[in-house]
C-alpha cells in the first residue's frame, strides 16, 4: 500500500495522520446461520428441542471488545413464531464470561425452544392406526366357520400397521432410547396380535368342545342297556326300596330309568321350575331296622326327597350330552367384543394424558427468567 493508506481496526479507529478518535456507530446485518440443536426424542412426536446461537469474539477479549445484551427486548423474533414443522415457543438469552490464557472473553448466547407439531403424525399414523385396530376387532363379530375371513383380516390389519410405521421410522434418526411412537406402535401390533391369537384359541376350543360331544354319545351308545342312573343312586345312598319321582322342570320331558334299588320316574308338563313331588313304595319292609318307628322313616324319606330336589336342580339328572361346555367358541367371541375394544381405549387414554403431561412439563423445564 501507499504511505497515505490507513487501516481499520476493529476496536479502534486511525486516520491517515495518526490520530486516534472514537465514535458510536450502529452495525446491521442479516445473517444466516445453522445452529446445533439439543433433540431427545423420548416424547417423539411431542417432543421439545433447544437450539443454541452463541455470540463470542474471536480475535479480541473482552478489554478490547465487551458484549453486553439490550436493556429492552435484546432478542424478538419479527418472522411467525409457528414453523412447518415446529413452533417456536420460547426464547432465552444469557452472558457468559470465559477465562483464556489471553485473557477474558465475553459471550452470549440465545436458546429457541421448539415445539414439534405432532398434527402430521395425528393424520399420517395415529388415525390410521387406530383404523387398522379397530379393524381387526371386526372378526370378532364374524362366524367361527369363516375362518379364513377372520384371519384374512387380522393379518391385513398387522401389514398395513407394520408399513405405516415403516414409512415415519425412516425419517427418524436411528437412536437407541424407546421413543412415544414406539410404545404406541407395541400397542397397537400387540392387540392385533391378539386378535389372531384369539381366533387360534376359538378353534382349539371349538375342536375340543365337538370331540368332547363326539365321546359323549359313544359312550351312551355303549350304555344303552346299562343303567343310567347308578351314580345318583350312589350319591344319594338310596335304600333297597322302589322310588318313584315326580320332578317337574321347565323344559324337561318325562323319563324313567330304573336300577338294582328302585325306580325314579321324572316329568315335567311345563310346570315351573322347583314344583315336584313324589311317592314311596317299599316292599322291603323288613330290612328296617329294630326300633325304627314309622314316623321317623318318613323323616328319612322327607329327606331323601330333599336331597334329590337339590341335585336335581343343579343338573343331577340331566344327560351328559346336554350338560353345555362352560367355554365355547361362542361365549369368548362375545367377551371379546367387550373387553378388547374397552382395554384399548383405555390403554390409548393412558397413554395421551401421560405424554401430553409430560410434554408440558418438558416446555415449562425449558423455559427460564428472560423468555420474550
Amino acid at each position: 500500500m501507499g504511505s497515505g493508506s490507513w487501516l481499520i481496526d476493529g476496536s479502534k479507529v486511525i486516520d491517515h495522520n495518526g490520530e486516534y478518535f472514537t465514535f458510536l456507530s450502529t452495525v446491521n446485518y442479516r445473517l444466516q446461520v445453522q445452529s446445533p440443536c439439543m433433540v431427545d426424542l423420548v416424547l417423539f412426536p411431542m417432543d421439545v428441542m433447544t437450539c443454541e446461537l452463541v455470540i463470542e469474539s474471536y480475535a479480541y477479549n473482552a478489554a478490547k471488545v465487551a458484549l453486553n445484551w439490550r436493556e429492552w427486548s435484546p432478542v424478538f423474533s419479527i418472522a411467525k413464531s409457528k414453523l412447518a414443522d415446529f413452533t417456536l415457543y420460547g426464547l432465552q438469552w444469557t452472558k457468559n464470561n470465559f477465562e483464556y490464557a489471553a485473557g477474558q472473553w465475553d459471550q452470549l448466547t440465545v436458546s429457541l425452544t421448539f415445539s414439534r407439531a405432532y398434527g402430521f403424525y395425528l393424520l399420517q399414523m395415529y388415525l390410521p392406526t387406530y383404523s387398522s385396530v379397530l379393524l381387526s376387532f371386526v372378526s370378532f363379530w364374524i362366524d367361527l366357520k369363516a375362518l379364513p375371513a377372520r384371519i384374512t383380516l387380522g393379518v391385513s390389519s398387522l401389514m398395513a400397521l407394520t408399513f405405516q410405521y415403516g414409512n415415519v421410522a425412516r425419517s427418524l434418526p436411528k437412536v437407541g432410547y424407546v421413543k412415544s411412537i414406539d410404545v404406541y406402535m407395541v400397542l397397537s401390533t400387540g392387540f392385533i396380535f391378539l386378535t389372531m391369537i384369539e381366533v387360534a384359541f376359538v378353534c382349539y376350543l371349538e375342536s375340543e368342545n365337538n370331540n368332547q360331544k363326539k365321546k359323549m354319545r359313544q359312550k351312551q351308545k355303549g350304555e344303552q342297556k346299562e343303567p343310567t342312573t347308578s351314580r345318583v343312586v350312589d350319591k344319594v345312598s338310596l335304600w333297597s326300596f322302589h322310588l318313584t319321582f315326580i320332578f317337574r322342570k321347565k323344559g324337561q320331558k318325562k323319563r324313567s330309568v330304573n336300577n338294582s334299588y328302585g325306580a325314579i320316574s321324572i316329568t315335567n308338563p311345563n310346570a315351573s321350575e322347583g314344583d315336584f313331588r313324589a311317592t314311596v313304595e317299599d316292599p322291603f319292609t323288613e330290612i328296617v331296622p329294630n326300633g325304627t318307628t314309622p314316623s321317623a322313616r318318613q323323616n328319612q324319606v322327607a329327606n331323601m326327597f330333599e336331597s334329590l330336589h337339590a341335585l336335581a336342580q343343579i343338573g343331577l339328572f340331566a344327560d351328559d350330552s346336554e350338560i353345555e361346555p362352560r367355554w365355547t367358541a361362542e361365549k369368548v367371541d362375545k367377551l371379546c367384543r367387550t373387553l378388547f375394544p374397552a382395554t384399548f381405549g383405555l390403554l390409548n387414554l393412558l397413554y395421551w394424558v401421560y405424554y401430553l403431561y409430560q410434554n408440558m412439563l418438558a416446555k415449562e423445564n425449558a423455559l427460564a427468567p428472560g423468555v420474550a
